[in-house]
């Protein structure tokens, strides 16, 4: 008894002791574990606290930008030299402004007419699709039906004949019809569960919801993307006259600074020539017919790197064309002027284009 009673004891000590050494190895793991995922999150925090450090650099920077820029304007301004020809710089600007936001309505009309479109002519199929296969299953359901009322009738025809079947001397018949009719239950069973998986399916086709709009295709894309092109190009023929096109885009990629327009008479001219040009800028301006007739030359004339790409090369719309009378006759011919507005990126062009 006492054997047993020590025995028992040393059992318990082992298992107290294996319990504490196991309880220590956990308690190890769970220490390196936290430890890892402190060291983790310390690391992230010193990552994030870099990032905003950059961030904050670079905004006191552009900060410091801005403040110099406003300077500089402010002193040009300042000076009677140099004061008309911030006003003509930044009336340039503008006009270049006002060039892109034609542009930006344009893109924005033409992809929203293009897009109503496609997305009627996807619903459209969707939907012809959609009672193409309705007007199938229904067919098929119509048989089913069919094939439901013949075997109940059959069944009902065995059951009856069966019912009939009475007295010693029909044992062996109705041994027979008894057989028949599991037959007959077993084939109207099959065709009722065909008939409702075909209302399932019904169901389900019926009530499949409309497509979502997977975009436009790339061949509208392109077409969008050219006919923007030909409305830049119109917009430098409209801006052409004292070579306003070419003196907004110097000033849009310039800084003030660097521009020089002449005396305060010439800047006053100046100022009076974009104003009236601004004037002649909106929605009716390029006109629609203009920019049709420039697609049609565009379109012989445009290359694409490969035939994912919706923007043409540059190099494949290196001109302008413009139609002038010929001298000859009553027709016309067309002399190219070199502004590549792609090239130059005139008006912000990429900025509006259809990716």
């Amino acid at each position: 008894m006492t054997d047993d009673t020590e025995g028992l004891g040393q059992r318990a000590l082992a298992l107290v002791s294996g319990r504490d050494e196991e309880s220590d190895d956990e308690r190890l793991m769970n220490l390196f574990r936290n430890r890892a995922e402190l060291k983790k999150a310390f690391s992230d925090l010193q990552k994030a606290l870099r990032q905003a450090e950059e961030k904050l650099s670079s905004q006191e920077a552009a900060t410091r930008r801005a403040e110099e820029r406003f300077q500089a304007i402010e002193q040009l301004l300042a000076q009677p030299g140099t004061g008309y020809t911030a006003l003509v710089y930044f009336q340039l600007r503008a006009l270049w402004r006002g060039c892109h936001e034609r542009l930006q309505a344009i893109s924005d009309e033409l992809r929203g007419r293009h897009e109503e479109r496609q997305r009627r002519e996807e619903l459209m199929r969707f939907n012809q699709e959609k009672q193409r296969q309705l007007a199938a299953i229904d067919q098929q359901m119509s048989q089913a039906r069919e094939e439901v009322e013949d075997r109940l009738a059959r069944r009902n025809a065995v059951r009856a004949e069966l019912e009939a079947a009475q007295g010693l001397w029909g044992y062996f018949r109705r041994r027979r019809l008894n057989e028949l009719l599991l037959q007959r239950r077993s084939e109207l069973e099959a065709s009722r569960l065909r008939l409702a998986e075909l209302q399932d399916r019904r169901a389900a086709v019926n009530s499949e919801p409309w497509p979502e709009f997977q975009g436009l295709d790339n061949s509208t894309k392109r077409e969008i993307n050219i006919t923007l092109i030909a409305a830049a190009q119109e917009l430098y023929l409209l801006f052409s006259t004292d070579d306003l096109a070419r003196k907004a885009r110097d000033a849009n990629v310039s800084t003030i600074q660097d521009m020089r327009y002449g005396s305060e008479d010439e800047c006053k001219e100046l100022i009076g020539k974009i104003r009236a040009a601004q004037a002649q800028l909106g929605p009716g301006r390029p006109r629609a017919s203009e920019i049709e007739a420039r697609v049609h030359v565009l379109a012989s004339q445009v290359q694409f790197r490969s035939a994912r790409e919706t923007v043409p090369m540059a190099s494949s719309v290196a001109r302008i064309d413009l139609p002038v009378r010929s001298t000859q006759g009553p027709g016309r011919r067309r002399v190219p002027i070199e502004v590549n507005v792609l090239a130059e990126e005139y008006w912000d062009i990429y900025d509006v284009f259809i990716p």
